[in-house]
């Protein structure tokens, strides 16, 4: 298993049944010769059972569904849930996206992801936030990345990362420029005069930065990533079923800031005897410390400037970050079925849960999402 980008070297690549005789005799005799048949018969079953060496666990292994031509469409839903001192935010985002397999390599293969029906939903708080979020989806309808797998069909690299950064910009430059606008409206407006437009000056200055600094390389292969990164992470392993298994690994940061030590644990489960189906679930838990460095790094490097020392030590004091998934998927094929991941993150006595839910189109699998409901936390 390769967790998280390419960090760390960690990859992970019923009581048997009875046969019931059914026996038809009539008479006192035939009961009587089946009692005693029965009386005698049900000790030899029992030691027999007790010698037997107990079966093995059952090997299942997630084999990459990948080969030229593949194309597989999911719905797709994003719910976000933020809580903190500026109150409760929760939001949805829904689509169809489509992943193939455009490319054969010599050592893996080329991916392709594109987005349609793509539609954003403020469902509670973040004033102003969903005209936004509408406006930014609306500016990048040919938004397509580009996969690179290698050869177990686990995520590598984004191809086109030059090519995203250049379409990301002027979504992202209209969409701060209006975060700004809608900003000073709420407090108040723009000041008269010469102050008001040196002001805005230094708006459009501070909001061409931004855009400088997000359209880097490294922050959209971050950002942009992750959903493929997931999807992809868990292709080529093998585990005996019913029994968890625990990995110590190292996880690249985003944007460059190091690695965070972290423990997964998985559990593999097979289906019912004849299904073809199998699941996985997993949970990452990441170090403290470690994290809550990366995470300030981050927000250093997004936003240019220092985090003051009283932030830093809320941030470190209460930091945790907890990935949690469950996956099904076809074991004869490794087709993912439903895909479910879900991130809480704790920090300064703020909490956010990100739910993110895949589910296989154009299959008659028959499995359905529980419910709707928001997201709960990992624990």
């Amino acid at each position: 298993m390769q967790h998280q980008g390419r960090g760390g070297d960690g990859r992970l690549r019923d009581l048997p049944e009875l046969r019931l005789l059914e026996v038809r005799l009539s008479g006192p005799r035939a009961c009587i010769a089946l009692a005693l048949l029965l009386a005698f018969a049900w000790p030899e079953v029992a030691l027999a059972r007790k010698n037997a060496a107990p079966a093995p666990p059952e090997l299942v292994r997630w084999v990459a569904p990948w080969h030229e031509g593949v194309a597989l469409r999911y719905a797709a839903e994003d719910y976000d849930i933020s809580i903190g001192e500026g109150g409760r935010e929760r939001s949805r985002t829904t689509g169809i996206e489509t992943i193939r397999i455009t490319g054969v390599l010599d050592d893996g293969f080329v991916q392709t992801w594109s987005f349609d029906d793509s539609r954003y939903e403020q469902l509670e708080g973040g004033d102003g936030q969903e005209a936004l979020m509408r406006q930014l989806l609306e500016s990048l309808p040919d938004l397509v990345l580009e996969v690179e797998l290698d050869a177990t069909g686990n995520f590598s690299a984004l191809r086109n990362l030059d090519q995203l950064a250049a379409q990301l910009g002027p979504a992202l430059r209209t969409g701060f420029e209006a975060a700004l606008q809608s900003g000073v409206e709420a407090a108040g407006g723009w000041p008269a005069g010469a102050d008001g437009e040196a002001a805005r000056a230094r708006g459009r200055e501070a909001a061409a930065d931004m855009v400088a600094r997000m359209t880097r390389p490294e922050v959209p292969g971050a950002l942009m990533s992750r959903d493929a990164l997931a999807y992809n992470d868990l292709f080529g392993a093998e585990l005996e079923a019913g029994v968890p298994f625990g990995v110590d690994v190292e996880i690249d940061s985003p944007l460059g800031a190091g690695k965070v030590p972290a423990r997964v644990t998985l559990l593999m489960q097979a289906g019912a005897a004849g299904s073809d189906e199998a699941t996985l679930d997993w949970t990452t838990r990441m170090d403290r410390e470690r994290a809550a460095e990366v995470a300030l790094a981050a927000v250093e490097q997004l936003h240019g400037r220092q985090v003051t020392g009283e932030d830093r030590e809320k941030v470190v004091a209460d930091m945790s970050i907890v990935d949690a998934g469950h996956a099904r998927f076809r074991r004869s094929t490794g087709v993912p079925l439903m895909l479910e991941t879900l991130r809480t993150v704790r920090a300064a006595g703020e909490q956010r849960v990100e739910r993110r839910r895949m589910r296989l189109l154009d299959d008659a699998h028959g499995h359905e999402w529980p419910d709707d409901a928001p997201p709960q936390p990992a624990g």
